[in-house]
C-alpha cells in the first residue's frame, strides 16, 4: 500500500496530472451543481447526473452543441462560472501538453533524452572512421532497420548534419561521457544487442588517454550489461590485455596488420588490392558470416562448399565456431549437496577465475575437404550479394 501511495504522490507532483485533476474536479462539481438546480424543473433537459457531466464537458471545451443547457437561474450561474474557469483551465492544459512535447524535443536536440529501444546498437565515441561504420551498418549493411544510438560529444552542427544525412535510418544521438554509467543507462545499454567503443576523439579529452577511456567504458558496460556483445577499438596493441580482463568480445587494434599488408605487396604483388576490395564499402564481394543449413550438419566441407558455390554463387572460406562460456553451474549437479556448496565456497575464497566469462570465436580457415561440419558452426563465405538472414 505505501508503494501505491508513493506512486500516486509522484504522479500528482507532475504539473500535467495536477491540471488534469483540477479540470476533472471542476467538471464533476459543475455537473453536480447544475443537476441540483435543474433536476427540480420538469421542463429541464438535464435529467441525470450524466447529462450534467456531458453539459460541463461540452461547455468547458467551448464546443456548445446546444442539445443540453440550463434554464434555471442557479444552473445558468454555474454555467457562467464554468465558462470563465474553463477557458483558463483548458488554455493551461493545452499549453502544458505543448510544453511537454517542446521539452522532449529540446532534450532530443541536445542529446539528453532517454531511449527505450531494444536489441539496438550503441556506438560510444567518435573518430574519423565512425561514419564509415555507420555506412557499413546502414547504406551497405544488413542492419538498416536496427536502431543505432550514438554517444559522443560532437558539436550540435555535426550532429545535425549526421541526422540530415541518415534521416531515413533509425539513428539517435545522446550527448555525454560514455564512461559514466548514467549516460550508458540513458542509452538502455542493458537491452542493447551490440556495443561498439570507438577510439574517441570528440570532446576535449586528452588524446593520450583514449585507450584508457575505452577500457573504462568496457568495464562500465560489462558491469551493468554483461551479456551485451562488446567490440572495442584500440590505438595501442599493448592495452589489449586490459580489454581482455574486461571480457570484451572483439578487440580491433588500429593498424595491427599494416605490416603484413605491406610485406604482401612485395611477396605477392596485387594482394593488398584484393583485401582492400573486399573491405571497401562500395564493392559487391564481401565476407559474410551465415548460418549453416541444418541438413549439412554431419556432411563434409567439400559438400557444403559445393552448395554455396552452386546455390548462392559464393565461395566458402572457412568455418567459425562460438565457444560458449563455461559456468560453474555447468559442472555441478542440479541438487544443492554439501559437496557442491563446498566447491562454490572454495572457488569464491580463491578469488580466481577458473571459468570462461565470455564466448570465444574459433576460426578454421580452408579445412580439408573431408572435414565434418559440426552443429553450432557458422560458414564464412565470400559473396556478391548479402545472404538471406
Amino acid at each position: 500500500m505505501p508503494i501505491v501511495l508513493k506512486f500516486i504522490k509522484g504522479l500528482y507532483r507532475k504539473r500535467f496530472i495536477q491540471i488534469a485533476t483540477v479540470i476533472l474536479s471542476v467538471i464533476l462539481i459543475s455537473a453536480t451543481s447544475v443537476y441540483y438546480f435543474e433536476s427540480a424543473r420538469e421542463d429541464s433537459n438535464i435529467r441525470s447526473l450524466w447529462d450534467g457531466v456531458w453539459w460541463a464537458v461540452v461547455t468547458m471545451g467551448t464546443v456548445g452543441y446546444g442539445d443540453i443547457y440550463p434554464i434555471t437561474a442557479g444552473g445558468r450561474a454555474v454555467g457562467l462560472i464554468l465558462i470563465f474557469a474553463g477557458v483558463g483551465l483548458m488554455s493551461l492544459f493545452t499549453a502544458t501538453i505543448a510544453s511537454i512535447f517542446v521539452e522532449r524535443k529540446i532534450k532530443e536536440g541536445k542529446g539528453l533524452e532517454t531511449v527505450k529501444e531494444k536489441d539496438h546498437i550503441v556506438i560510444c565515441g567518435w573518430n574519423q572512421h565512425t561514419e564509415e561504420v555507420l555506412q557499413a551498418l546502414t547504406t551497405y549493411g544488413s542492419m538498416e532497420d536496427t536502431p543505432i544510438i550514438l554517444i559522443n560529444e560532437l558539436s550540435v552542427d555535426d550532429v545535425d548534419s549526421l541526422k540530415l544525412k541518415y534521416d531515413k535510418y533509425n539513428l539517435r544521438f545522446l550527448r555525454g561521457n560514455y564512461v559514466h554509467e548514467d549516460v550508458l543507462s540513458r542509452a538502455n545499454i542493458t537491452k542493447a544487442a551490440f556495443a561498439l567503443i570507438m577510439a574517441d576523439t570528440s570532446g576535449s579529452h586528452p588524446h593520450e588517454r583514449i585507450d584508457e577511456r575505452t577500457t573504462l567504458a568496457a568495464l562500465a558496460i560489462k558491469s551493468i550489461a554483461p551479456n551485451v556483445k562488446t567490440i572495442a577499438e584500440l590505438l595501442d596493441g599493448e592495452n589489449k590485455q586490459h580489454l581482455k580482463r574486461a571480457n570484451v568480445d572483439e578487440i580491433i587494434v588500429r593498424g595491427e596488420h599494416v605490416g603484413s599488408l605491406l610485406a604482401s605487396a612485395i611477396n605477392s604483388p596485387g594482394l593488398p588490392k584484393i583485401f582492400s576490395s573486399m573491405l571497401s564499402l562500395g564493392d559487391t564481394n564481401k565476407l559474410w558470416r551465415v548460418e549453416i543449413p541444418r541438413s549439412f550438419v554431419g556432411n563434409t566441407f567439400i559438400e557444403l562448399s559445393a552448395f554455396y558455390r552452386g546455390k548462392r554463387h559464393a565461395i566458402l572460406i572457412g568455418l567459425l565456431t562460438e565457444k560458449k562460456a563455461m559456468k560453474l553451474a555447468d559442472i555441478l549437479s542440479d541438487d544443492t549437496s554439501i559437496i557442491d556448496t563446498f566447491i562454490k565456497d572454495k572457488i569464491k575464497e580463491s578469488k580466481k577465475d577458473f571459468f570462461y566469462k565470455r564466448e570465444e570465436m574459433q576460426f578454421i580457415l580452408n579445412p580439408d575437404d573431408g572435414y565434418i561440419i559440426k552443429d553450432g558452426q557458422f560458414a564464412v563465405i565470400l559473396s556478391r550479394v548479402m545472404p538471406a538472414r
